[in-house]
């Protein structure tokens, strides 16, 4: 067995049961942010529009990106070699998605550090009419922004594969590093600064403990739910760095080494780190927010346990309430 054979082999099994296991768990993972966040007592936050935004927009990338790579594993059809509109544009709606989840993440880090800020001009952004906004002129921007890629993307002879070809290839490769990198670097910097105002923010917690009035105790519950949404945008960001950075690095290096002339086994690798760099970290990020959110907050723990007993109590009334209705119309008849 050859190396490329055996890489391909490792790829097949990570697409057929690893992602579909990362479908099943990102698919229920994403459905309970976005109904935890829209809680009455949460969604108000600014914060909460982002996590929101990232759930449903992570929830359609590993529908329309898990699914048909699975499809494809199982039944050697991949239907973006025979079909040029869904080469075309399969790529740039997966490139979109994700560009809109990934600039919801960066806009939630800026959004923290406009939280404490001592300038009343930056803290116009801590405003969730302001993170509504944001939003929507970034999923404008993300449309139009990477037109280029259903322009440029075709089906390639020999061996029909879907992609780019010549110079563009070079072009893609640069671009797609550098709005990868963006992002990333905003995060680490604002979510830096984040932490920096999370220890403020504490400060002010134990100061104000002196003079428990309602107005201050009412404060305080906001400045520990601000710190909570600070620890779990935390969370995302060291995630999102981890399976993200491979991306950047990568799309360089095919940029740097496009003329270099490689034997099967580079290609076979070259191939093999592709798939893990574009595809599979990037579905398993998107399938993981909710876990990731799960660990990293104590609170958010409690929701869930709070939206599962509401569902169960609910569930439990509804059984004794339908055996109630039977016997009031048992009744009246």
């Amino acid at each position: 067995m050859t190396l490329d054979d055996k890489l391909d082999f490792v790829q097949h099994i990570l697409t057929r049961y690893i992602l579909t296991i990362c479908f099943i768990f990102g698919l229920i993972g994403n459905l309970l942010n976005i109904i935890i966040f829209c809680r009455k007592h949460l969604r108000k936050n600014s914060c909460s529009v982002y996590f929101i935004t990232t759930s449903i927009f992570n929830l359609l990338v590993i529908c329309l990106g898990i699914i048909p790579i699975v499809v494809t594993s199982y039944s050697s059809y991949d239907y973006s070699s025979h079909s040029i509109i869904y080469c075309k544009f399969r790529g740039y709606i997966i490139h979109v998605l994700l560009m809109i989840s990934r600039s919801s993440v960066a806009l939630a880090c800026i959004d923290r550090f406009a939280l404490c800020s001592p300038n009343i001009n930056i803290r116009v952004l801590n405003q969730r009419r302001v993170a509504i906004r944001l939003i929507v002129i970034a999923c404008l921007l993300w449309f139009i922004i990477p037109i280029h890629i259903p322009v440029q993307v075709n089906i390639q002879m020999p061996g029909r594969r879907c992609g780019t070809s010549g110079t563009y290839s070079i072009v893609y490769a640069i671009y797609a590093a550098v709005v990868t990198t963006i992002p990333l670097i905003i995060m680490v910097v604002f979510s830096s600064l984040a932490i920096h105002h999370l220890k403020h923010i504490r400060s002010r917690v134990h100061a104000d403990m002196s003079t428990p009035t309602m107005n201050i105790q009412s404060r305080l519950r906001i400045r520990k739910r601000d710190a909570q949404f600070t620890r779990i945008l935390i969370s995302e960001v060291i995630i999102y760095f981890f399976s993200t950075i491979l991306f950047p690095i990568y799309s360089m290096y095919t940029a740097f080494t496009s003329t270099i002339s490689k034997d099967a086994n580079h290609m076979a690798i070259e191939g093999f780190l592709r798939y893990i760099a574009i595809s599979f970290l990037i579905y398993v990020n998107s399938s993981s927010i909710f876990y990731i959110h799960l660990l990293a907050s104590k609170a958010f723990r409690r929701e869930c346990k709070q939206l599962f007993l509401q569902l169960y109590k609910r569930k439990q009334s509804n059984n004794v309430l339908i055996p109630l209705a039977v016997i009031s119309n048992a009744r009246e008849q």
